[in-house]
């Protein structure tokens, strides 16, 4: 077994320990032998978004995991842990565990939002920021009509041709790529983007079979049927 970690040999131990006892258990379970034989290889890495992965290649299971876990309570990691054998395996996941694990990812998540809320980088000031609230509001009235009184939009300081735009839960936050703001650009666009982002208040992200649904079945109906 092959450990990547810089942290304190007891915590190393302690983690250690549990990923041999829980790959363990799950060779019990139906398919289990796609454990058997491999070797061991885990990272613990201060990823941005709490994620954690699981694979298998050349022969090891390779486990990649949020370093926050080794710092919360020991049944978080058995949990994400568990989360991510049971995917490899294709077995079901059961409920409490699902759960467990995010309370946990949103219990993290106010904690960063109120550690970096005055971080994020976006433009307060340009009053382009205006016309942004205008857009939003129109699009809103003419679509929607949900409460956005607590909604904030505005455009981001960095351009990029990946996203257009995207919408931050945490912060209650969209925020449009300033590539927008260029006159070349037809209003119609912007619209759009704004829309489409609006619609992730409408319909947030849920949870489906272990994953996030960002896209789901009613938003994409949604979006179709708006004519937009």
């Amino acid at each position: 077994m092959s450990f990547v970690l810089e942290t304190s040999s007891s915590v190393e131990s302690a983690a250690l320990d549990l990923l041999e006892k829980r790959i363990f258990e799950f060779r019990k379970l139906p398919g289990g032998k796609l454990l058997e034989g491999k070797r061991i290889e885990t990272k613990f890495f201060p990823y941005a978004n709490l994620g954690s992965s699981i694979r298998i290649s050349s022969g090891k299971l390779i486990f990649k995991i949020h370093s926050f876990y080794l710092k919360s309570e020991p049944g978080n990691l058995e949990a994400v842990v568990d989360l991510l054998l049971y995917k490899l395996l294709k077995q079901p996941i059961p409920d409490e565990l699902e759960s467990m694990v995010r309370n946990f990812y949103e219990n993290h998540t106010i904690q960063k939002s109120h550690t970096n809320k005055n971080k994020k980088r976006i433009e307060r000031s340009s009053i382009q920021n205006e016309k942004l609230r205008s857009i939003l509001e129109y699009v809103n009235e003419s679509y929607l009509r949900i409460d956005i009184s607590d909604l904030e939009i505005f455009w981001g300081k960095s351009k990029s041709t990946a996203r257009l735009g995207h919408y931050d839960p945490t912060h209650k936050m969209i925020v449009i790529n300033p590539i927008l703001s260029l006159e070349s650009v037809p209003n119609f666009v912007l619209e759009y983007i704004v829309f489409h982002e609006l619609l992730h208040v409408y319909f947030p992200i849920s949870r489906k079979k272990g994953r996030n649904v960002i896209h789901g079945k009613e938003f994409e109906i949604f979006e179709k049927n708006s004519g937009l």
